[in-house]
């Protein structure tokens, strides 16, 4: 018996993967609804589940565990990145005239 699993989950194909985002964008809809930003704080778990816990199931039912995952992480730093861009621009603060290059070596 090995360390890791045999068992291969084979891709989502076109109609899995449309079922996926389209219970995502649901379960989203019904965050913004109801002011939860980042479903996976424990502190923010009844809310969740009180409010949209049916289209949360029916999300993580519908999706590969790491997508599952990856599209709330996603959407709570997407949230904390545009909250962040209108901060600074209320402060002031403009784009630079210029794209920053990676540090070469």
């Amino acid at each position: 018996m090995g360390w890791f699993s045999s068992e291969v989950q084979a891709p989502p194909d076109k109609n899995k993967r449309q079922t996926c985002w389209d219970s995502r964008d649901r379960f989203f809809e019904c965050l913004t609804a109801h002011g939860i930003d980042n479903s996976l704080d424990a502190k923010q778990k009844d809310a969740v589940e009180n409010n949209c816990g049916t289209l949360r199931t029916e999300f993580q039912n519908n999706c590969v565990a790491s997508w599952f995952k990856y599209f709330q992480e996603k959407r709570y730093n997407d949230i904390t990145r545009e909250r962040y861009i209108k901060k600074l621009e209320a402060e002031g603060a403009q784009e630079l005239p210029f794209k920053l290059a990676p540090g070469k070596k």
